[in-house]
């Protein structure tokens, strides 16, 4: 199911499908050479939800408006946006989401001809995330088998899952990162659309947040994967202490990418796929600060006058979540 509704003039469509089309053909060359001159690009931000973009109820709130601040990057492209973005919860599913976000044929052009390792620096997995990650990962690898990441950038998870004799293929909507995958030894796709067979394992780490169709996101990957196969998601906690503290202003809502925070109740309420592990973890393991750090920040921020936005967090504000796949 998509949602659509009418805005500035066309029909806007949140289907990953529409994405993965607009991507796989092309976009047009208006926005195509517009995104080329570098410089700021200035973003008409004019989508707005009409209802939950993962539960799809209608009863919805504003929080806040967001705080970007600063120099605004989407991706690698510096940008400027045309209105003020907000942030929104649900309150069927209790998820977040932001509304007044970059329209999705915008949003695909920009990622297609960005090069995200400039900007995501490729720090071998095992050095980037938490030892509880890594853990968790080195157990699920350990069966072999194939595993198909999506939103892979470089593919450093990738590497780490080659180590174990994994069979390893990717999803990356940018050139540039594709071609340094190939040359690593994994099989690049630039859609999930493409992607032929079934695997053990689907990886979405610090990707779902940026879909603007989880739902059609999730029915993808339970097709492509083998029965009992896994979905390994790693995404923020939006009922996370540190969250909920921060409201509107929680950093991981400061990034003009990331436009949706699922919930874990809307992961237990799935049909397609069963939550078998909901574990608290954070972004990497740079952001579990020791706690005479998380104790100074606060008192500067309080002496300042300053609001808080999340960071340091008090306790993990992610989740590392293990989703499998039923009903065959």
């Amino acid at each position: 199911m998509s949602v659509c509704h009418q805005q500035s003039g066309g029909l806007i469509c949140t289907g990953l499908g529409d994405l993965e089309e607009l991507v796989t053909k092309g976009c047009s060359k208006a926005m195509g050479s517009q995104i080329a001159e570098m410089g700021i690009v200035r973003v008409d931000n004019n989508f707005r939800w009409s209802r939950c973009p993962l539960c799809h109820s209608d009863s919805i709130r504003k929080l806040g408006c967001a705080d970007y601040g600063g120099r605004l990057i989407f991706s690698s492209q510096e940008i400027e946006l045309s209105s003020q973005p907000e942030v929104w919860a649900c309150h069927q599913c209790s998820s977040g989401f932001v509304q007044n976000i970059i329209p999705k044929e915008t949003a695909a052009s920009i990622y297609k001809r960005a090069c995200s390792a400039e900007r995501w620096p490729n720090v071998s997995f095992q050095r980037e995330k938490t030892s509880e990650v890594v853990r968790i990962m080195s157990e699920l690898f350990a069966g072999k088998g194939r595993v198909l990441d999506v939103g892979c950038n470089t593919g450093e998870l990738l590497d780490y899952a080659a180590q174990f004799g994994c069979e390893t293929s990717g999803v990356e909507y940018s050139d540039d990162s594709r071609e340094v995958m190939r040359h690593k030894g994994h099989m690049p796709y630039q859609t999930l659309m493409e992607v032929p067979g079934q695997f053990e394992i689907i990886t979405a780490f610090d990707l779902i947040e940026h879909l603007y169709d989880v739902p059609t996101f999730l029915n993808h990957c339970h097709s492509r994967l083998v029965a009992g196969g896994k979905l390994i998601v790693l995404t923020g906690d939006i009922q996370s202490a540190s969250a909920k503290a921060a409201g509107a202003h929680w950093w991981y809502a400061q990034y003009p990418e990331h436009i949706v925070f699922p919930s874990r109740l809307f992961f237990e309420n799935l049909q397609t796929f069963k939550l078998d592990g909901w574990f608290p973890t954070y972004a990497a393991a740079a952001y579990d600060f020791p706690f005479y750090r998380i104790v100074l920040s606060h008192v500067k921020r309080v002496s300042l006058l300053r609001r808080y936005n999340g960071l340091p967090s008090w306790s993990p504000d992610h989740a590392l979540i293990v989703l499998t796949k039923v009903n065959g």
